[in-house]
């Protein structure tokens, strides 16, 4: 295997894999906590600035606010009262709701009473609610020269102009009036407390006084209100009563005149209840009804001692016979005969002649019996004939008393319902002129729905405007805007600082960090030479090394050196790494092949006349074009910029593989400082037969997107890349933002180096 197979092109494996396209706007990570506090220490100066510009800005707006005093009265919702007479009001109470509590707040707020609070406190004539009244002051800002050009172009544009028609002396004053009450309403303010009866009057003012002589202004002419509503009410009630009463009374006197005449026309006497014939007609029914019992009870018993006749046997009867004495003596003496006999039976039989001679007695006393039953019939059917006959006579006298009852139940018909027309005027006048005397008497004792239970005070600070609590907040918010653009402008950050990003971002491993040095363009090319301590020179060793000896790769002879764009200081880094394999005892080339802008010959101080395009086109050895560095024994083929003749690298991609391949057997090392590679497609050819590829990008200056397409672009022409290097890195301020990679000790530990 030859030494070019070994260094065939391929791709670097990346160490991330990560899309480096969804990086490519910074959006790399979010910044940890301790790194968002070293990015804020690091712009601490802006942002204090930012805060003082807030705060003085503030402390100047507050500092020309007029100060505003608030004073603050209570009234209270009161549903007790005083009863001096128990009589119905005419206006109802409030009752204690919620609901009355927000719709007095609102009376509270109503332009009638702040019409009346600015009549008594005669506040029309008070320059602070009359404008009309106050000294001219000058303004901060003058625009009476653009009301005066807005006016000409005004009256240049209208065809017409019309003449404004004055208002008239009572609508002016009538305007003025309204714009005090205006101004006496904007600074009310009216709140109910909440769970409770109370509301807090309070009134806001640049004049102490006059806040707390508004406030109870407020609070007094509100009950005042109250009281005049109420009698206002009583008044028009009296004065309602007073006519109807008239009328009224009129009414009842002529009802109980008809009722008089009525009567003495129809014969009718004045009776309380129903009349003598309805009273008779009444007695009788109930005398009637009572006979008519009687007698169905006298025939009820008839048909029971008949039916007991008939069955020949009394005992049955023995409830209808109570009342008779000598029927239950002789059912007694039935029942003791009876038992003797029913004795004699069981002991001697029936043929005994003692129970013979008691069976005689007993027929003997039921005859008796009989008898009896026979004579109280008999008296029941006469008592039965008078009840028939008294039965009869009572109905006659009924039919007759009905009779007389109807002809007067028709007069009367009429009479009730004059007496009932009465009646309804005379309860109508009676309610009527009770509740006027109560009335009457009401509009003497009226109590209001309120009461003042706090009158306001001369405030003894002003409330508004709050100056620290104003002054704190702007500071505070000027501190917080501050941040959130530092943060802002950390985070849309679209460059690279770090080594980490710099993986991240485009998967290859970075070589080390070169630090920004400064002079004139000769001392710097020499710097390396002349301070091989420095922390300049330590860096391109490091990274010299890094390329030298790759970990995964045989050390490579041939090195394309590039970046994206022009200024990134790729010539010099070129130059530096030369210079240091140089100064380590190799055998080194440096070939310029950036032949649009050379710029070796300037760095080193030397030039030739043959160069890397004479060697392509013309087929000169490239061994009698070379140069030696003054400084060390780097041999170097110059280029001229623009070139003496025109080179296109693709088309001479063969002539440029051999040239390369005659280097790389003559030379330890051959670097070739090639153009940008967004800028020229030279470097596509001289990275794709390279063995090795090193990157350059200046530090905090690349665009991320570039980066990403420079990256991308090696990776199509096939190229080796070895690595990035961070140039022109400012060791000072990187070092502020915290990074713990090599630059940051570059600036930490100054000792170790002579810079």
């Amino acid at each position: 295997m030859t030494s070019a197979d070994h260094y065939a092109p391929r791709h670097h494996v990346p160490r991330h894999h990560d899309d480096p396209a969804r990086n490519a706007l910074g959006l790399v990570g979010e910044l940890d906590f301790k790194q968002t506090l070293i990015t804020l220490w690091r712009r601490r100066y802006y942002i204090l600035l930012l805060t003082a510009i807030a705060a003085g800005g503030a402390w100047l707006l507050v500092s020309r606010i007029q100060p505003v005093y608030t004073a603050t009265a209570e009234v209270m919702i009161d549903s007790r009262r005083t009863r001096i007479v128990d009589i119905k009001e005419i206006l109802s109470q409030l009752s204690p709701q919620l609901v009355t509590v927000s719709s007095e707040v609102e009376v509270l707020q109503s332009r009638t009473l702040a019409t009346r609070v600015a009549d008594a406190l005669n506040l029309y004539d008070d320059p602070e609610f009359n404008p009309a009244l106050r000294p001219e002051q000058p303004s901060l800002f003058d625009f009476s020269s653009l009301r005066s050009v807005a006016t000409q172009l005004r009256d240049m544009l209208s065809l017409e102009s019309p003449t404004p028609i004055g208002p008239t002396p009572a609508e002016a004053e009538a305007s003025k009036r309204a714009e005090v009450i205006d101004r006496l309403r904007s600074g009310l303010g009216v709140a109910a407390v909440p769970q409770s009866m109370v509301i807090r009057i309070s009134y806001r003012s640049p004049n102490p006084a006059a806040a707390s002589r508004i406030a109870n202004a407020f609070a007094e002419h509100y009950i005042t209100e109250q009281l005049e509503a109420k009698f206002q009410a009583v008044r028009y009630a009296t004065n309602w009563l007073n006519e109807r009463l008239e009328g009224l009374r009129r009414d009842l006197a002529a009802s109980e005149q008809a009722i008089s005449a009525y009567r003495a026309t129809h014969n009718l006497l004045e009776s309380h209840g129903a009349s003598t014939t309805q009273q008779k007609l009444t007695e009788q029914n109930s005398r009637l009804v009572e006979t008519q019992s009687k007698r169905a009870e006298v025939a009820a018993r008839i048909a029971r001692l008949e039916a007991v006749g008939r069955a020949g046997r009394g005992m049955a009867a023995s409830d209808e016979l109570l009342d008779s004495s000598f029927l239950s003596r002789l059912k007694e003496q039935e029942a003791t005969l009876s038992g003797q006999a029913s004795d004699l039976a069981s002991r001697y039989g029936e043929r005994h002649p003692q129970i013979a001679k008691i069976r005689a007695e007993l027929g003997e006393i039921r005859g008796k019996i009989s008898t009896e039953i026979a004579r109280l019939t008999q008296g029941l059917r006469s008592e039965l004939a008078v009840l028939q006959d008294r039965e009869q006579s009572m109905s006659r006298e009924i039919r007759e008393m009905e009779s007389r009852s109807f002809s007067q139940n028709n007069a009367e018909i009429g009479l009730r319902e004059l007496e009932r027309e009465a009646q309804a005027n005379r309860i109508l006048y009676e309610t009527f002129l009770n509740r006027f005397k109560e009335t009457d008497q009401q509009e003497t004792i009226q109590q209001p729905d309120a009461r003042i239970i706090s009158f306001s005070e001369r405030p003894r600070s002003p409330t508004s405007p709050k100056k620290f609590m104003l002054i704190l907040a702007a500071t505070l918010g000027g501190m917080m805007s501050a941040l959130a653009l530092v943060l802002l402008v950390e985070k849309f950050d679209n460059t690279i600082r770090t080594k980490d990003q710099l993986e991240q971002l485009t998967g290859l491993p970075a070589l080390g960090l070169v630090p920004q040095i400064s002079g004139p363009a000769g001392n710097v090319a020499a710097y390396l030479v002349e301070r091989p301590a420095s922390s300049y020179a330590e860096a391109f060793r490091i990274a010299c090394f890094a390329i030298r000896h790759p970990p995964d790769r045989p050390e490579p002879k041939t090195l394309v050196i590039t970046s994206t764009v022009p200024d990134e200081g790729k010539s010099l880094t070129s130059l530096s790494i030369g210079r240091t394999a140089s100064m380590l005892g190799l055998r080194v080339l440096l070939v310029d092949a950036d032949m649009r802008r050379a710029s070796i010959s300037a760095k080193v101080g030397k030039a030739s006349d043959l160069s890397l395009a004479e060697v392509l086109t013309e087929g000169v050895d490239f061994r009698s074009a070379v140069i030696r560095d003054p400084l060390t024994g780097l041999d170097i083929l110059t280029a001229t910029a623009a070139g003496r003749k025109p080179v296109d690298m693709l088309a001479m991609a063969d002539k440029v593989h051999q040239t390369m391949q005659a280097m790389r057997d003559a030379y330890d090392l051959v670097i070739f400082d090639c153009p940008p590679v967004l800028s020229v497609a030279d470097v596509q050819v001289l990275a794709r037969h390279a063995d090795a590829t090193l990157f350059c990008l200046r530090w905090n200056a690349t665009p991320r997107e570039s980066v990403l397409a420079a990256v991308r672009m090696l990776k199509d022409a096939k190229a080796n890349v070895a690595g990035v290097l961070l140039t022109r890195v400012n060791v000072r301020k990187h070092a502020s933002y915290g990074y713990r990679d090599m630059g940051y000790y570059y600036g930490k530990h100054r000792n170790y180096y002579t810079n």
